[in-house]
């Protein structure tokens, strides 16, 4: 009995040395397989990059580019004014010459059977330099009325478009082109020589047919011979070009003043 004691005594003396270096193992591998399962910290991630500051360079300012703005146009308005039979019953046409020139518009005064020629001018001048030939305008009274009417198709036929046509008393109806940006046609329907222009379908806009005896602006009466006169119509169809053209009055000079000289006594 004594014997077996002993036995079961040494040998848990033995166990329990054999234990402790086992145990010290394992927590050592245990250690270990934590440290490869946790994930890898870089060591740039834990330190500042050395030499950053040396590749960072001064602080760029913006590029403000500034647009480019668009060309100037230099432009030549195209003004007509075109007179009746025998080129002496329509001497308004003169007088409206003078009031556009004194307000900066450039025009010519023509007979009515110089419109082909005209026609053929403008043509060029417009095929040369489409933005600078503008606007294009064209007045007429009586056979000049119907004059500029006929030129203006013409223009259109040619790829020319035509902004205005003015007509005092013309003695046909037409022809009312599209290419025309706008009619304006001053008439007396009682004179027994005039009318109105046919309005063609979805022209109404572009056409105005202003019957002078319906006015109230006008108090005289006119005849087929003085319309082309008319101070009130003339100062409608003036103020209508300057408009179109942006033409500004030329401002007279003005003479310096001379001091007058003091004598001595």
């Amino acid at each position: 009995m004594l014997n077996r004691l002993l036995k079961f005594g040494l040998l848990s003396m033995v166990g329990a040395a054999l234990a402790l270096p086992l145990a010290a193992s394992a927590e050592a591998a245990t250690v270990q397989a934590m440290a490869a399962e946790a994930p890898a910290t870089p060591a740039a991630a834990t330190a500042p990059a050395a030499g950053a500051a040396a590749v960072a360079g001064p602080e760029q300012k913006p590029v403000v580019r500034r647009a480019k703005s668009a060309p100037k146009v230099n432009r030549d308005p195209q003004v007509y004014l075109f007179r009746g039979l025998a080129n002496v019953f329509s001497l308004g046409m003169d007088d409206m010459s003078k009031e556009l020139r004194a307000q900066g518009v450039q025009n010519e005064v023509l007979n009515h059977a110089n419109w082909p020629r005209i026609a053929a001018e403008i043509t060029a001048k417009y095929k040369a330099d489409p933005k600078g030939t503008r606007p294009i305008i064209l007045i007429g009274h009586s056979l000049g009325a119907n004059a500029v009417l006929v030129m203006s198709q013409q223009l259109v036929r040619n790829g020319v478009p035509v902004d205005l046509v003015v007509t005092f008393d013309p003695t046909t109806s037409g022809p009312i082109t599209p290419g025309v940006r706008r009619y304006l046609n001053l008439y007396q329907s009682n004179n027994g020589w005039s009318s109105a222009l046919d309005v063609p379908a979805g022209a109404g806009k572009r056409v105005v047919n202003s019957d002078v005896r319906k006015r109230t602006d006008i108090k005289a009466q006119l005849s087929h011979f003085d319309i082309d006169k008319n101070r009130v119509l003339h100062q409608q169809v003036v103020a209508e070009i300057v408009r179109l053209t942006g033409a500004r009055p030329k401002q007279p000079k003005l003479q310096p003043k001379v001091q007058p000289k003091t004598g001595t006594m």
